[in-house]
């Protein structure tokens, strides 16, 4: 029993820090829609943490889908492939704005109207040892 335990109480630590390195999509909100043709910002967030890491890569890209559910490890058009590096603001009035980087994407002028997946794809070494942290995420978007 005592080793049940310990083991559950290790996964559980592991956990946590796997998910205080996770980066998450903190603009623009599901649902919006944007036009084929034009610019949008996308605001990707990656918390700050007592525990070290180091960026590595992102990946953003979009899909067409009829449905959007749930999450996708296809990236589609990739809209932007390079490095992170997401930083505190001190532009007044975001100080409440965890660590994150914007990028400023187009969406190509025939992209299909409709349902869109906006997905990321975030890499990074974790903890002193640089284990490696490799997560994708998304939101949808309405292309019109």
């Amino acid at each position: 029993m005592r080793f049940f335990t310990s083991l559950i109480s290790l996964l559980a630590i592991a956990t946590t820090s796997v998910v205080a390195q996770s980066a998450r999509i903190g603009a623009p909100p599901d649902l919006t829609q944007v036009a084929a043709g034009s610019s949008f910002t996308v605001m990707i967030e990656r918390p700050d943490t007592l525990t070290p890491s180091t960026e590595m890569a992102l990946a953003i890209g979009l899909t067409s889908c009829t449905v959007c559910l749930g999450p996708s490890q296809e990236l589609g058009t990739i809209l932007y492939g390079g490095e992170f590096d997401p930083a505190f603001t001190t532009e007044p009035g975001t100080n409440t704005l965890p660590p994150h980087q914007n990028f400023t994407l187009t969406v190509p002028a025939d992209f299909t109207q409709g349902p869109a997946q906006l997905g990321v794809a975030h890499f990074a070494l974790v903890g002193a040892s640089g284990g490696p942290l490799f997560q994708t995420f998304n939101i949808t978007l309405i292309i019109t």
